[in-house]
């Protein structure tokens, strides 16, 4: 188990690794200052309603029309795409809109950012390392393997399910345009980018929520004891408690209901709740459960009466689950401004993916115990394998080492009275030795512990369970 739990360990250390290393790339915006443009350039290559207020913007200025460094400082080039949405609000089109801050920005030197492909690289390959646990878990529970499906299976299946629809979701943001700035879409594009990440909030709450659910019923299985199990059905029903809340609060964040991914433009009109605070109270609650449930079965798990390093790779399996805290805190960070972006479609990047990376790493945390079966199966079957081998090399034909067999070791004979053998006058005694033997029952194989109550506070012992 040790030996497992350091493999898995080192796997989650180097996909924390390529996560950091992925996510720097994406997170880094680098920019260019360089004119690209005059001022009677631009202006003649903007949408005509875009043009009238840009030049209108410029001359409310402290810039004159020859000083396109002043135009494209920082503060005033802000100042003149604020000026620019409000004046063409009445009169030009959405799209004739972003295409006036797209030229503006163009010219100006901004750098045009597209993510998308990093974006896309990181997610898969997140699916794919969850894909692996996932599938170990199930094929540990086959009937091959001696397993069956519980309950925290079934959730982890669900989790799953809700995993890949989330993945499917974030491949067609990217195709539609996150990861990339605002002004270089059209306005239907930027609609439906809103949208889906909308729907994804649904999916990240209940995803998150399915596999907290299936650890705690894992922890219910496991864990007989009465007063843990009254911890975990409470930490469930606040699991169902916490969902259920949120899942209302989104379906109510504003009215009407369609202002959610409308109001990008300011051509709409309509009100929401606090957005910022209502995402932050979902992820610091989600971050308080995430370190309780990892941390519940410690206290038991030190208890175990074994040897250290199963003791230590048991816990450490446990502990791995933290990695998820992580990513919920890191997540946290790109919270702050989301709601008031004006760059939607490059701002929700990062928190799309650190959404993504939480999520992934939620499942292979929760499937890490049924690869650390799955293997340790493997490697008892070989060792089966291997030593009915060995039994046939020691006793020849007069052993078998298949399944239930047995074997009659004759001890020779005996006489008595008289100096030749076997006459009718003679005393006889044989003696023979049956040896029987069978296979472990299949729930003796298992490689998850169950930890039961000897009836002593706090005395417990470690049995194999099939399940």
């Amino acid at each position: 188990m040790y030996l497992l739990t350091s493999r898995a360990t080192r796997l989650v250390v180097s996909l924390v690794a390529c996560v950091f290393v992925s996510s720097a790339v994406v997170a880094a915006q680098p920019t260019s200052r360089s004119i690209q443009a005059t001022y009677s350039e631009l202006v003649v290559s903007l949408p005509e309603c875009e043009a009238t207020c840009f030049t209108a913007a410029v001359a409310n200025s402290t810039c004159t029309t020859s000083d396109m460094t002043c135009i494209c400082s920082s503060t005033n080039q802000a100042a003149i795409i604020d000026y620019m949405r409000e004046c063409g609000n009445p009169n030009c089109t959405v799209d004739e809109s972003l295409r006036g801050e797209q030229y503006v920005k163009v010219a100006c030197g901004a750098t045009q950012h597209d993510e998308a492909s990093h974006l896309r690289s990181i997610s898969w390959t997140l699916y794919a390392v969850a894909l692996a646990c996932f599938g170990s878990r199930m094929i540990a529970r086959t009937s091959r393997f001696g397993g069956i499906f519980w309950y925290d299976d079934w959730f982890i299946v669900a989790s799953f399910a809700v995993l890949t629809a989330v993945s499917i979701g974030a491949e067609l943001m990217f195709d539609f345009g996150m990861g990339r700035d605002i002004w270089q879409l059209d306005s239907t594009r930027v609609t439906i980018v809103l949208i889906l990440f909308y729907v994804a909030e649904f999916a990240y709450v209940i995803e998150s929520a399915l596999t907290k659910t299936s650890i705690v019923v894992l922890y219910l299985r496991i864990f007989p004891s009465r007063g843990f199990r009254v911890a975990c059905l409470s930490m469930l029903a606040f699991i169902v408690c916490f969902a259920l809340a949120f899942i209302i609060t989104l379906l109510t964040y504003c009215v009407p209901f369609t202002y959610v991914w409308t109001m990008w433009d300011h051509r709409h009109s309509g009100t929401c709740i606090n957005m910022t605070a209502q995402t932050y109270v979902c992820a610091s609650l989600n971050i308080i459960m995430d370190v309780t449930i990892f941390l519940m079965p410690i206290p038991k798990l030190i208890k175990l009466e074994t040897d250290w390093k199963t003791k230590i790779g048991v816990i450490f399996t446990f502990l791995l689950g933290l990695f998820v805290t992580v990513c919920s805190i890191i997540r946290l960070k790109y919270l702050a401004g989301w709601a008031s972006s004006t760059n939607q479609t490059y701002d929700y990047a990062a928190l799309a993916l650190w959404s993504l990376i939480e999520l992934n790493a939620g499942v292979i945390c929760a499937c890490l115990p049924g690869m650390a079966s799955l293997f340790r199966r493997i490697k008892k079957s070989h060792d089966d394998k291997k030593r009915s081998q060995s039994y046939g090399n020691s006793y020849g034909n007069n052993s078998s080492a298949s399944k239930g067999g047995s074997r009659m070791l004759n001890s020779g004979l005996r006489t008595y009275g008289g100096s030749g053998g076997g006459g009718p006058g003679d005393i006889m005694k044989t003696t023979s030795v049956s040896v029987q033997y069978k296979q472990r029952a299949d729930d003796e194989l298992s490689d998850e512990v169950e930890l039961m109550d000897q009836g002593v506070p706090d005395a417990l012992r470690m049995n194999r369970i099939d399940r």
